[in-house]
């Protein structure tokens, strides 16, 4: 190949086919001449052996290097605890975060010429300006390569929520252009983006133009219904700076994914710079790429991203996982993968919702209203407008402040989240129980005479609500557009949409559905039915509500729903992005008292008042009572991946607890590398609790270090003959069973391949 062939120094990337190789040495050329002419840059030269032609000794590369912030919606003062008018509040952007483009002022800019993804000493370098915009001369034999720029923390941008106020970058990351970039004379491109290029480029042997189109597809979503606002992403949007792409809707979609990207890069510096990439300190990181590839799949869990999550109630896997219930045990064994041994916190509903959205069920171990309070405490009281309906049934504290939780985090993060719920009373607050409206009728087409029936109270519960009880989210400004929204499939629908256009109330039953068209799912979506369709019951002879077979088989019948109406979309089909069903069960079968698995209060013994490891020390008084342990329960896994594989069963140990673990990392809420980044007992890894044992009185005695720790649903741990587990649920076989402290694994499972994997 010709010296000044850009892909000379950068073995990492692949190279070009044979045909281009011509083209694309002329092109260089090309390019570095229109580099210099339009950069005013060194005019040095030397005589390339040609008569009458030179060429130049170094050329003067430019460019910028930018970003994205997050605007936080309407203003610093919207998050205090003045309340929220929720007849203004559940519509309208003006409650999201927005995504916005920045520039990254001193940062260090360089020609990576031996491709390490390092700024090395020798290798010309050159600061951003304020406004990111930089000019780097380089060897006219480099021109092409790879640009690197180090984003520290001595870096600078204009943040979008202090106007006229320049803020530090709060972690370092390395950002990266690909070669091709330089090769069209224009300004280089560096972004949060233009890495994801490279990096597909290095870890999928893609070539750029395969690239820049993925990232593109990604990106792009293209619906033909009149309810969808479709987003086209070029490849050439890709590698421009977004802030100036002229469509809105694609400059939205790129600037909120360079946002996301920006955290797992940042993560994969800080792997990098530490040289490992979690606590266990067994699996040494020594190049930018092992980082990335270690960011983008933290603990073995693959970035995901849309996560679809069913909370199903109340029945343990040696009910659901049987044919007799054709739709779930599809979904279990056929179509999909599942966890074997998965346990709930407790038992009744309302720790376990609380648990899902914070691995930690906060000493509350009843379903007493969120807004009530221990007797005297007026400490503990709603920041919101909602007075205490009456003292609670024993001395926890439902309403929680200041405690870690998934909405939280993925607020911070710049990632969106939703909660949807099954049957919701017209225009009701989301904060109390649905009342019923005896005015409503709906068919139940489920006993299979199409009585009308009215719709009873008790169908939308707020303990079944997995945010409702975290204060500084159920104060957020999106609170009720966000997390209060609805979706269908029920037995009133059509009733509630008549009920709210007769009386003039803006309702839409199909949220959901319709979110689902536009492609205005978040990255994280919770999505509870009412207490008929979760197999809960409610007592009630109507919609088959009583429990027992009935109710099951309508429960199956509204997981069918719930998927065929998720498959379908253009959101699902877009096999660029990766999206998953999980299907859970808030607890099964309850062994109250008995030792379960994984994070749990083990002994019943007094323990620290609060999980290890958290800023917020404010004790739980009822602390030693809860995270008891549960189960088993149900674990399922689709995925819209064409290569990944199916019927996978993993016979490992499991809970709620996990499944928070797992979500921090597919969403790179946390470091692996950083014990307590994650939140609450979703960091009792075995590891944790070995090295904090003299502060967890609660795990004295325990018998079975592992079966008792938390862990990442990644199948790293190869069961062994002995190791407990559900009855049944023997490893190699995937059955299921009742718990109880005999039972115990036969060996490994027949694959030790992650339920979530891609491929």
């Amino acid at each position: 190949m010709h010296k000044n062939t850009p892909y000379r120094h950068l073995a990492p990337f692949p190279k070009p086919h044979s045909a281009a190789i011509g083209a694309l040495t002329a092109l260089t050329a090309l390019s570095a001449a229109a580099l210099l002419t339009a950069c005013g840059g060194d005019d040095s030269s030397a005589s390339n052996g040609t008569s009458g032609t030179t060429t130049p000794a170094s050329v003067t590369v430019q460019g910028s290097v930018v970003g994205t912030a997050m605007k936080n919606p309407m203003g610093a003062a919207a998050s205090s605890a003045s309340g929220v008018d929720y007849a203004k509040s559940t519509t309208g952007d003006d409650v999201d975060q927005k995504p916005t483009a920045i520039a990254y002022g001193n940062a260090t800019v360089c020609a990576d010429v031996n491709g390490n993804g390092v700024c090395d000493q020798g290798e010309a370098s050159t600061t951003t300006a304020a406004d990111g915009t930089f000019k780097l001369t380089v060897p006219q034999s480099v021109t092409g390569t790879s640009l690197v720029a180090t984003v520290g923390t001595n870096s600078t941008f204009a943040d979008p929520n202090q106007s006229g106020t320049s803020a530090n970058v709060a972690k370092k990351m390395v950002l990266r252009s690909a070669p091709d970039q330089s090769l069209n004379g224009a300004n280089v491109v560096i972004s949060p983006l233009t890495t994801e290029v490279v990096r597909l480029m290095q870890s999928e042997k893609l070539t750029y133009a395969d690239a820049t189109a993925r990232l593109a597809g990604r990106l792009s979503f293209n619906n033909d219904t009149a309810q969808s606002t479709d987003v086209t992403v070029k490849a050439t949007d890709v590698v421009a700076n977004a802030g100036s792409v002229a469509d809105a809707n694609a400059k939205k979609a790129l600037l909120t994914e360079a946002n996301a990207l920006a955290n797992r890069f940042a993560l994969a510096s800080t792997m990098l710079d530490r040289g490992y990439a979690s606590d266990a300190k067994t699996d040494p990181v020594t190049t930018l790429a092992a980082a990335q590839d270690a960011a983008f799949n933290p603990e073995g869990i693959p970035r995901y991203d849309h996560l679809f999550v069913v909370i199903f109630e109340n029945h343990s896997n040696q009910t659901i996982d049987n044919p007799s219930y054709p739709n779930l045990y599809r979904y279990l064994n056929q179509e999909g993968n599942k966890a074997a041994n998965y346990f709930s916190t407790g038992n009744p509903s309302e720790p376990n919702y609380i648990s899902l959205a914070s691995a930690d069920d906060w000493g509350v171990s009843d379903d007493s209203p969120w807004n009530c309070l221990p007797t005297g405490n007026t400490a503990d009281a709603p920041t919101d407008t909602f007075v205490p309906l009456s003292a609670c049934t024993n001395t926890a504290i439902h309403n929680l402040k200041n405690r870690r939780n998934l909405f939280t985090a993925t607020y911070k993060a710049g990632l969106s989240t939703r909660v949807y719920s099954e049957s919701m009373d017209p225009g009701q607050d989301p904060r109390k129980d649905g009342a019923g409206n005896s005015t409503i009728m709906g068919a139940n087409t489920s006993n299979g005479t199409n009585t009308l029936e009215p719709m009873i109270s008790s169908l939308y519960k707020t303990k079944h609500h997995p945010a409702v009880n975290f204060d500084d989210v159920r104060n957020r400004p999106d609170f009720f557009k966000n997390l209060a929204r609805s979706v269908g499939g029920g037995q009133w629908d059509s009733a509630i949409d008549a009920y709210a256009k007769t009386n003039n109330i803006t309702w839409n039953t199909h949220q959901f559905e319709d979110d689902l068209k536009s492609g205005d799912v978040g990255a994280l979506n919770y999505i509870v039915p009412d207490q008929c369709d979760d197999m809960h019951a409610t007592g009630s002879a109507v919609a088959n509500c009583t429990g027992g077979t009935a109710i099951i088989s309508r429960g199956d019948l509204y997981a069918k729903y719930l998927v065929e109406k998720i498959q379908a979309s253009p959101v699902w089909k877009n096999t660029n992005k990766r999206s998953a069903i999980v299907m859970i069960f808030d607890e099964g079968t309850s062994f109250f008292g008995s030792s379960s698995c994984c994070g749990w209060n083990v002994g019943g013994l007094q323990s620290s008042g609060v999980p290890l490891g958290e800023s917020n020390t404010t004790p739980v008084p009822t602390y030693s009572k809860s995270n008891r342990g549960d189960g088993p329960t149900i674990f399922s896994v689709l995925t819209n991946q064409p290569t990944a594989p199916k019927k996978v069963v993993d016979s490992d140990s499991y809970s709620h607890f996990s499944f928070v673990r797992t979500m921090q990392d597919m969403f790179a809420l946390a470091d692996p590398g950083v014990n307590t980044s994650y939140m609450n007992r979703s960091k009792y890894t075995e590891k944790f609790i070995a090295d904090n044992l003299a502060n967890l009185a609660e795990y004295s005695g325990s018998g079975d270090t592992h079966f008792d720790a938390v862990r990442p649903m990644n199948h790293t741990y190869v069961m062994k003959a002995g190791d407990r587990v559900s009855g049944g649920a023997t490893a190699g076989s995937g059955g299921s069973g009742s718990f109880n402290n005999g039972n115990v694994a036969s060996g490994p499972d027949s694959t030790q391949t992650n339920i979530f994997a891609l491929r």
